[in-house]
């Protein structure tokens, strides 16, 4: 067997008392696809930042390519072959695809005045490999979400490679882009290593020769996809078999409204990019102790939806957003906040400066509105933070840093919710805490819109779905009729678009 590209030897790295990734060792051999799971915290993410040199190891050794790579710049290991992708894409959205992708191509400086030709043709070779040729005009905001990951892959193809580091690549995405990136990683040559994080088995199983399981930073095992499957260890603390289920927050002495009011109305909500129109005639009601679950292809606009009714994007003309009778179209995002709207956005959106503690001091609810949880029964339902009050966001993991996100709303006591992506980058046995979590809030009185690319934990909390493509809502149905008839749902979100929009 060849010597390994990359050999890690006793790994650790630590903040303060806490071990992020505890004294793992690894060998990736070239050519192989290489997949690490584990629940949320185990510290796979970190690891990757540690190959990649964007975090320093507090002990062990790094040898890439038989190089001792530990106190090498994460600027030398790119230039040394290492390219990364991010959990949420990293991409300069005002510039198009081919300008995202002509950073990272080799031959060109940054201070030209004009593109080189290699490198240019570089670039559209890159595009081409993961199927964004069309798309090579288009700026990277105005890009489907699951667009702007293939294209954060080009931007590391076009680096060409020996290793490629991908982090969560199929979060987010709908079953037919999966599939999409699955053939892109098969495809790609040989002569590239993959190592790559993500929580789906499926997608993992397809894609990886080998995976290595971590648990609270320690080596758990390493195997084929089939025997990781099978592992019993495996099962309990990444499955969550025997997880115990969170509790709900407590319910209210008294609740915004009575439920099934509806307490957001939302009439003909249009909005766009650009002068392209990404949603048309939109009508919601949300009522209170309930959940309505918005669901499309990426690209249907459900975060453009999310930010409009929230204020972070600009809604269209002729738009009415009321809550509990107050027009909230022409407010600022900051009196919506006032006026009872509580957001978790898709990318989290944390204080990189705060600590746990610090982000759940933050929010007050206002004067009229009682507070269901406080910051202590926050920690309570998110156990993962109690024990990390003091560390700042770029110490917790994904899902920590999700759930840290939904603690500070929370926390603002809103009358309607609007979780976009919740459980994105969530290990499977966190997302059916957070499926907990929803189910008792929408109990306590809390109405809920839930933007979420995972039908099944849509289906399982929501009380009504809505079906965005082309820019409308095209269905609008109870769950329990779509529980009746499931494959009506499948069949709705397959329907190819004719033109993708940006979400």
């Amino acid at each position: 067997m060849s010597a390994p590209l990359l050999r890690l030897e006793a790994v650790t790295r630590t903040y303060g008392a806490r071990q992020a990734v505890d004294e793992v060792s690894l060998d990736l051999h070239p050519g192989t696809r290489h997949a690490i799971i584990g629940p949320n915290g185990a510290g796979k993410s970190t690891l990757l930042h540690l190959i990649a040199g964007t975090l320093r190891p507090t002990s062990g050794r790094i040898h890439y390519a038989g190089h001792d790579i530990g106190r090498w710049p994460a600027h030398r290991r790119a230039r040394a072959g290492i390219a990364r992708t991010w959990q949420h894409p990293a991409l300069a959205r005002p510039l198009t695809a081919v300008q995202n992708v002509l950073l990272a191509a080799p031959g060109q400086r940054l201070t030209a005045l004009r593109p080189q030709s290699r490198a240019v043709a570089a670039a559209h070779t890159a595009l081409a490999q993961v199927g964004l040729t069309e798309h090579a005009e288009r700026t990277a905001g105005q890009l489907a979400y699951g667009d702007q990951r293939r294209l954060e892959i080009a931007v590391a193809l076009a680096a060409q490679p020996r290793l490629l580091l991908l982090d969560e690549p199929s979060a987010g995405l709908a079953a037919d882009e999966i599939t999409r990136l699955t053939d892109l990683i098969r495809a790609l040559p040989a002569d590239i290593s993959v190592l790559l994080v993500d929580h789906n088995l499926d997608f993992v199983a397809a894609v990886a020769d080998t995976v290595t399981v971590l648990h609270h930073g320690q080596h758990i095992t390493t195997g084929t996809p089939a025997a990781i499957r099978e592992h019993p260890d495996v099962r309990r603390v990444y499955l969550g078999t025997d997880a115990p289920a969170s509790p709900a927050p407590n319910s209210p002495t008294t609740t915004a409204a009575v439920a099934g009011t509806p307490v957001l109305r939302v009439r003909n909500l249009s909005a766009g990019y650009t002068g392209a129109p990404v949603l048309t005639d939109i009508t919601l009601d949300v009522r209170a102790g309930r959940v309505t679950a918005v669901v499309g292809r990426n690209g249907a606009g459900k975060t453009t939806l999310i930010n409009t009714i929230a204020g972070l994007h600009l809604a269209g003309p002729g738009t009415e957003i009321v809550l509990h009778g107050q027009a909230l179209t022409r407010c600022d995002t900051r009196r919506r906040v006032r006026a009872g709207l509580g957001m978790v956005p898709q990318g989290r959106r944390l204080f990189a400066g705060l600590t746990v503690d610090e982000h759940l001091a933050l929010p007050r609810p206002h004067p009229t509105r009682s507070r269901t949880v406080d910051a202590r029964q926050a920690l309570d339902l998110f156990p993962a933070l109690a024990e990390r009050r003091h560390h700042r966001p770029h110490q917790l993991s994904g899902g920590e840093q999700q759930m840290l996100a939904l603690a500070r709303a929370l926390i603002a006591a809103p009358h309607v919710l609007l979780l976009d992506e919740p459980s994105e980058g969530l290990a499977p046995a966190v997302v059916g805490q957070l499926a907990a979590i929803i189910t008792g809030l929408a109990a306590a009185g809390t109405a809920i819109l839930l933007a979420e690319q995972n039908l099944a934990l849509a289906c399982q909390v929501a009380h009504d779905i809505a079906v965005l493509d082309r820019a409308r809502i095209i269905r609008h149905v109870t769950t329990s009729d779509m529980r009746e008839y499931p494959t009506d749902l499948h069949d709705l979100l397959t329907v190819p678009t004719t033109t993708p929009t940006p979400s």
